[in-house]
């Protein structure tokens, strides 16, 4: 994801933010994550436990990690080839919301359920309100999970989703700063 670091599309780590559930503490898992924008993919891997999430991408510079920390009110970016972290603290309306549906949503409603990436998930549609008006959300939620994984924006042709998850312990360093990282206000972006 080069253009993160070129500060182009610092809009696509908001939108994978913003696609963040408030996970169930029982959600504890690992997988594959796919965001796909228009005609962009970008691969990486998602780590969850008890409402903390981590999200991982590699690029052509490097390792970028995300982890929100709800129970701090923070997120951290953190450049492990710089060894420097980002601190930001975590608000509570982002542009667009954390995979989940939006407490916010104006309407809510159960369409369905489909069998996604091995789950089987309650589909919803959602509307919310955006600066063109209306939108239409869908959210796959499994029960067994309790989170979605997968998330379709039509007007925006956005779309994210977890895939090869796997439903096992995670270490609790997943969702620390590493140590000996220096905290920055903005990381050198291109040197």
């Amino acid at each position: 994801m080069p253009c993160f670091r070129k500060g182009k599309c610092r809009w696509l780590l908001l939108v994978a933010l913003a696609l963040w559930p408030a996970a169930a503490p029982a959600a504890e898992f690992s997988g594959q994550m796919l965001t796909r924008v228009r005609e962009t993919t970008v691969p990486g891997r998602i780590f969850v436990k008890d409402g903390k999430l981590r999200q991982e991408f590699i690029d052509d510079k490097g390792q970028t990690i995300t982890i929100l920390r709800p129970d701090k009110k923070l997120i951290w970016v953190i450049l492990p080839l710089e060894r420097v972290y980002m601190e930001v603290p975590m608000k509570p309306k982002w542009p667009g919301q954390f995979i989940q549906i939006p407490p916010d949503a104006r309407q809510k409603r159960l369409v369905g359920s489909e069998r996604v990436n091995g789950y089987d998930a309650e589909k919803f549609e959602v509307t919310v309100s955006s600066r063109e008006g209306l939108e239409r959300q869908l959210y796959w939620v499994p029960a067994k999970l309790g989170v979605p994984i997968k998330v379709e924006v039509p007007a925006r042709k956005f779309t994210s989703e977890y895939k090869d998850i796997q439903e096992r312990p995670l270490a609790d360093r997943l969702f620390e700063i590493p140590p000996g990282f220096e905290k920055v206000s903005k990381p050198a972006l291109d040197q």
